[in-house]
């Protein structure tokens, strides 16, 4: 507030990360300070509705609009990283578990026929998909031009990006189905307060203590949800 006041801003936002998680955070600092917050950036794409969905419902009862960034996952949904393709030696995509491109590219085919029975490209339907919960407000995919030959450009990228119709083509049935394609639910450790964390707290990871489960009540979420699937 006192930013705003001093002029130095006009609009103030919360980005948790970079990786993803802190969800009980999240949602706790919704509750404390919502009434100042404009905008909030989370990791929601459709092959990654886990676990920034189960912030959207806090987001909006608290009126604040929802940046949903990583759209693309990873590049998978501009439609041209395939299996076996280069990644640099600098790129933090190289640090996703082995297998992420294969199994992006086996859902993405099963999503194709959606994306063609609207006239959408696949980074468009990506879009759709996060722009089509109610609390997102706007999508952010990361432009990045693949190191291979033929490549598709940023250009194009960017002209895939401003040609989003913006009207939402997608059906509720339609919605659901793509999430259940992309359920990945418990496929990582997240970070934040964490059901499944032991020992001392990290910078970045903590055991979740009674505030956290509270707000976890209040919210429906169920903590066991919050952590590394056994499997």
């Amino acid at each position: 507030a006192a930013l705003r006041e001093a002029g130095l801003t006009r609009r103030l936002g919360v980005a948790p990360g970079p990786a993803n998680g802190f969800t009980l955070d999240f949602i706790d600092c919704l509750e404390r300070h919502g009434e100042l917050i404009d905008w909030a950036m989370l990791i929601l794409n459709p092959l990654e509705p886990w676990p920034g969905e189960l912030a959207l419902p806090a987001a909006e009862a608290h009126g604040v609009k929802v940046l949903a960034r990583v759209a693309d996952y990873g590049g998978i949904f501009h439609d041209d990283l395939r299996p076996g393709d280069p990644l640099g030696e600098r790129d933090h995509r190289a640090f996703r578990p082995a297998g992420w491109i294969e199994a992006g590219n086996e859902r993405l085919e099963r999503l194709r026929p959606i994306a063609e029975r609207h006239g959408l490209t696949m980074l468009q339907l990506a879009l759709q998909w996060d722009l089509a919960h109610p609390a997102v407000e706007a999508v952010v995919p990361t432009l990045v031009q693949e190191a291979k030959p033929g490549a598709k450009p940023v250009e194009r990228q960017r002209e895939e990006l401003a040609s989003l119709p913006e009207e939402l083509r997608l059906t509720p049935e339609e919605v659901e189905e793509i999430r259940r394609v992309g359920d990945n639910t418990g496929c990582m450790a997240l970070k934040g307060g964490v059901p499944d964390h032991e020992g001392d707290p990290l910078p970045d990871r903590w055991t979740l203590d009674d505030e956290l489960r509270a707000i976890a009540a209040r919210w429906e979420i169920d903590p066991r949800g919050l952590q590394l699937s056994a499997g």
